[in-house]
């Protein structure tokens, strides 16, 4: 029988040599996990906003999945983290006041999206990685597993992502598979206790690191009756199917029933795709109507390079984790404001066929004007030497107060900049001297 893999010094170099894409590997205590209590109490707040705000919201996300022993309830609301709950401790003792001996699962997909702290960490830690095997071919995803659930509640399956788990609180248990070890046509499996002889486990705790590849079943155990938090994140390995994305666009899996795949659990954006028979509408729905506008929009020629390029230098910006946290609030610069940058994670510019493309963190803007002005506000930032905004701006001509609103490329002017410096603000990619 197959068995784990136990390190306990954390090294990329050795990582890759031996088990990138090879086989399961343990990582015990060795100080090199990214995720704190705090962050990841931050980011699943975030995540449930999301999930209460309105399905007609821009905030609207279904990144969040809620069980009590295995069902769901109808309103997840009560449920959720709340800000009065104050970190991940307190949510618990919330639960356990109103489940008592119930078992439950909160699982949010795609955390790093939700808080920046969390995604900035996740971000460094991982451009090592990337550094030695290149940026995935698409974003990586990042899902909170928190509960004191009996196991997995789609039980075993195979993902179509090489995985971390990162373990915070509690003891967590893995069961792996090398092949699948059954042989009915169905893709996961919820009793599979007639096939534990042919599995192995490793367990976590507190600190650890286990690493498996896309190619081995698993399902994931609790290993005790308390709660256990643990962080995985998935790296696509191949490219990504279309047919993914469908299955994500009608929100059922392969071969369910044309009117489950209609059901009011379908997003509001395109409910209404198929008919009580399963046939496609005439008529698009709006998400593909959006996307149709979409598409047409980006692709005219004089914005295709502009459009292509941003969209590169946002994947290069985020480091692998898209979508990123959203912006934080604008607020006026002063001339007097101290300003600095990131030397680790720069702002990324380049040419376009409309002027410039600035991305950092995962967020794009433009500018028009031309080059050497530019590229030397940015470089000057990129050295994160404290400098104030006047000395940013003396370069670049006044021409007037900007419109509260720049639907194009931001002009090159001293009150353009001002614009920019306030908008690289809130992408977090440079910070007020002192805060």
């Amino acid at each position: 029988m197959a068995r784990i893999d136990i390190q306990r010094r954390f090294d990329w170099d050795t990582f890759v040599t031996r088990y990138w894409n090879r086989r399961p590997v343990l990582y015990q205590a060795t100080g090199a996990n990214p995720f704190e209590d705090a962050d990841v109490f931050d980011a699943a707040l975030g995540a449930s906003r999301g999930a209460m705000a309105p399905p007609t919201a821009l905030e609207s996300r279904t990144d969040v999945q809620f069980t009590i022993d295995k069902g769901q309830p109808v309103q997840l609301g009560p449920w959720l983290p709340k800000d009065g709950d104050g970190s991940l401790d307190g949510y618990d003792a919330r639960l356990a006041d109103t489940l008592g001996s119930r078992r439950y699962a909160l699982i949010i997909s795609l955390l790093h999206a939700h808080g920046f702290g969390l995604w900035s960490k996740e971000r460094a830690f991982f451009s090592e990685l990337w550094r030695r095997v290149g940026l995935p071919l698409s974003g990586g995803i990042t899902t909170l597993f928190h509960g004191n659930y009996e196991h997995s509640p789609v039980g075993v399956h195979l993902d179509r992502f090489t995985t971390f788990l990162f373990c915070l609180r509690g003891r967590k248990r893995m069961r792996f598979w090398a092949r699948r070890p059954w042989s009915m046509p169905v893709t996961t499996l919820v009793d599979y206790a007639p096939y534990l002889e042919t599995s192995f486990t490793a367990e976590v705790g507190p600190g650890d690191i286990l690493y498996w590849p896309a190619s081995y079943h698993h399902v994931g155990e609790g290993a005790g009756d308390g709660v256990a938090t643990s962080v995985n994140v998935g790296i696509p390995i191949t490219g990504h199917q279309t047919r993914d994305d469908v299955e994500d666009l009608l929100n059922a899996g392969p071969g369910a029933p044309p009117r489950a795949r209609d059901a009011a659990r379908s997003p509001p954006l395109v409910r209404g795709v198929l008919d009580g028979d399963g046939i496609l509408s005439r008529e698009l729905p709006i998400a593909l109507r959006q996307a149709a506008n979409t598409l047409r929009e980006t692709t005219r020629t004089t914005r295709t390079q502009a459009n292509i390029r941003a969209l590169w230098l946002n994947r290069r910006s985020a480091g692998g984790f898209e979508p990123s946290p959203p912006p934080a609030r604008r607020r006026a610069l002063e001339d007097t404001d101290v300003l600095h940058g990131n030397k680790t994670f720069p702002i990324l510019v380049e040419k376009t066929g409309t002027g410039w493309c600035c991305s950092a963190n995962g967020n794009a803007l433009h500018v028009s004007g031309p080059r050497q002005p530019v590229n030397k506000l940015v470089a000057t930032l990129n050295t994160a030497r404290a400098v104030s905004v006047a000395e940013l701006l003396r370069p670049f001509p006044s021409r007037g107060a900007l419109p509260r609103r720049v639907l194009e490329a931001l002009p090159a002017t001293r009150e353009g900049m001002r614009r920019m410096l306030e908008i690289l603000l809130t992408f977090r990619a440079i910070h007020l001297a002192g805060q």
